[in-house]
């Protein structure tokens, strides 16, 4: 369920005592620590899923399961998730839903959350190696269907995320729409848990700390606003740009931020106290949840925007990846309270280029990385200095910067780096991971096509081994940790992702092993660059086609010539120059006049995907029934015997 403002007590301050730790307390965690009352004895668990698409959508997978195996995951009240967060994590909370409502408090157990993950890891997989991307164009009338303003390429991937993700983890029949010919979207508003022993209208923030079992989580969904720059929330009670719960932030807001603030919506109407309301109008109340997932991984450039229209007032809510504001998903565990914070971090980090290009276009993509690389050390940088206590995973955790020092006369480094530097880069991290591989997995690709065995069983690992080591290791997560709780290695055989085990902590790579994890990086012709003979044989037919090209103009140099001087000739050349010349201008001129407005959406938003449809559908067939089967069978890992 999401968090409601209408029951949230007021903000204030406690100190955790030694008990409520299982009588280990650092000295951080007697810090006064900002949290909800009237419930001041009971810790608040948050857990963060970052953006970072499906590579960081297998690390959280790695990460849940560990968490549930140490007794943690059940004790989890809130759920902030980004983009490919957003897209796991929501396929959990509707599998935590079914445990929540199946089972009472007392009857519920870690097996039952260790018996979530594991399917969620084998059914998952499953789904993405159909190749959720390519998948987009494969239906011909929905190609079609894109040339209306009111469905897009991010309304038709929510379809396949409702269709191959949540449909399958629902259970239930859905009621049908269309004649009775297609089945519901799963709905936002039907996420709101009632367990059985629970009180009617369950509400986590007043019920949850009678639970002495298994937290009802609170689902926070974050997309970006393009109308106001703000985070935008999809919760199961509401959607819109919250306020912080916290008094202090929200003056601060107040008097920082002038941008207009779209209030959150209610799915349906409360006229109790303190803050009753109405409900939203009826044309958004049955918002799907694929949808809000869409618009949470809606990477710009890539995909449009997310359309919702008819909420606000001369208002046409457009959203975007939630990265944009936010990666880690972190502000919505402060906004609502939480004590002890999980953050699993598997978004793209920043490379470094010891010649960065120079040029506009390079300079502005750079820029741009920078911008957010900033964004993501203010925010973590702004965790850490806070009193909550926080337990970081990242892609790069372990690894040690490079540092460059300035030449001298003879053109050696005026210093050189202390030899103990030296050794930590090269040897595996405490939590079993070698460098390399390491440094290989933080640079896959941030997309949403097919993963191999290979790349996801490797990410899947690396959250797993990564999540025992930090919460082992720190004492003021102790508390929390089951007594009984299974090692980390050997990895249980329950888990698919232990066929890399004998991989992943090598000091040096298989060299098959580490080609496949040095092409992940790659979004296109992967299949190619895995196969030494495809690769071979696609130069030779590039060089041939070279060959041909210039062999056709040294032949046909007299006929280009005598076409060149015809006058036909010279104006079908200046529309083809300046054909493209118009729909760029009509591209960026959305918003201009109507004059210019009207033929901008008939040919560009229009005209041009009709057209394009076709040949999208034929490459789509190609991609997802030739290329896919052959990228995953030369990623594919046999479970170990």
């Amino acid at each position: 369920m999401g968090a409601d403002p209408t029951s949230a007590p007021s903000r204030c301050t406690r100190r955790l005592t030694a008990a409520r730790l299982g009588g280990i307390v650092s000295p951080r965690s007697t810090a006064v620590v900002p949290t909800a009352e009237p419930h001041a004895a009971e810790v608040k668990i948050g857990l963060a899923l970052s953006g970072g698409g499906f590579r960081a959508s297998f690390f959280h997978i790695g990460v849940l399961a560990r968490l549930a195996e140490l007794g943690i995951l059940r004790r989890v009240e809130v759920l902030s998730m980004v983009s490919g967060g957003s897209i796991i994590g929501a396929l959990y909370y509707l599998h935590a839903k079914n445990l929540l409502e199946e089972k009472s408090d007392a009857a519920i157990g870690d097996s039952d959350y260790v018996a979530i993950v594991e399917r969620i890891h084998k059914n998952f997989r499953n789904a993405v190696q159909r190749n959720i991307r390519a998948r987009i164009f494969l239906n011909l009338g929905k190609n079609f269907w894109m040339a209306k303003h009111t469905y897009s390429r991010s309304d038709r991937i929510g379809d396949l995320y409702d269709r191959h993700f949540y449909k399958p983890a629902w259970g239930k029949r859905r009621p049908k729409r269309w004649f009775g010919l297609v089945d519901k979207q799963i709905e936002i508003r039907e996420l709101r848990i009632q367990p059985p022993d629970g009180p009617d209208s369950f509400r986590p923030d007043e019920h949850n700390p009678a639970r002495r079992h298994a937290k009802v989580p609170v689902l926070l969904i974050n997309a970006t606003s393009l109308n106001t720059g703000h985070n935008w929330r999809f919760e199961a009670v509401r959607m819109g740009e919250p306020l912080p719960d916290d008094g202090l932030a929200r003056d601060v807001y107040a008097n920082v931020d002038k941008n207009l603030r779209l209030e959150p919506g209610y799915f349906e109407p409360d006229p109790s106290p303190p803050k009753p309301h109405r409900a939203i109008t009826s044309k958004q109340r049955d918002f799907p949840l694929a949808l809000a997932v869409a618009a949470s991984a809606c990477v710009p450039a890539l995909f449009h925007p997310l359309s919702i229209t008819q909420l606000y007032d001369g208002i046409d809510v457009e959203l975007v990846d939630g990265g944009v504001h936010d990666n880690q998903g972190i502000q919505g565990l402060f906004d609502t309270g939480c004590t002890h914070l999980i953050v699993s971090d598997a978004s793209g980090q920043m490379v470094d280029e010891k010649l960065p290009a120079t040029r506009i276009p390079g300079v502005a993509g750079r820029a741009n990385s920078i911008y957010g690389d900033r964004v993501r050390d203010e925010q973590l940088a702004h965790a850490f200095a806070r009193p909550e206590p926080i337990a970081l995973m990242h892609l790069r955790k372990g690894l040690v910067a490079d540092v460059a020092f300035p030449l001298a006369d003879d053109g050696q480094p005026t210093a050189e780096e202390p030899k103990d530097e030296i050794q930590v880069k090269t040897r595996p991290e405490v939590f079993g991971v070698a460098a390399e591989l390491q440094r290989l997995l933080s640079l896959v690709r941030t997309d949403l096509d097919s993963f191999s065995d290979t790349e996801s069983f490797s990410l899947m690992l690396d959250g797993y081994l990564m999540a025992d080591a930090v919460l082992n290791r720190d004492l003021r997560f102790a508390g929390f940790l089951e007594p009984s709780r299974p090692p980390a290695t050997p990895v249980p055989d329950r888990w698919e992702f232990r066929a890399v085990a004998d991989h992943i902590g090598a000091a040096a790579l298989p060299e098959s092993y580490r080609r496949q994890l040095a092409v992940a990086r790659q979004r296109f012709f992967k299949a190619i660059l895995l196969s030494r003979q495809a690769t071979a044989a696609l130069k030779v037919a590039a060089a041939a086609a070279l060959v041909g090209v210039l062999v056709a103009v040294v032949l046909g140099r007299h006929e280009i010539r005598d076409a060149v001087g015809d006058r036909w000739a010279v104006g079908w050349l200046l529309v083809g120059l300046g054909l493209p010349l118009l729909i760029a201008f009509l591209y960026v001129k959305e918003r201009g006049p109507f004059f210019v407005r009207w033929p901008a959406r008939l040919l560009v938003s229009a005209l041009m995907p009709f057209l394009l449809a076709p040949f999208l559908w034929v490459f789509s067939l190609a991609a997802v029934y030739l290329v896919t089967p052959l990228f995953n069978r030369l990623g594919r890992v046999r479970a170990p015997s």
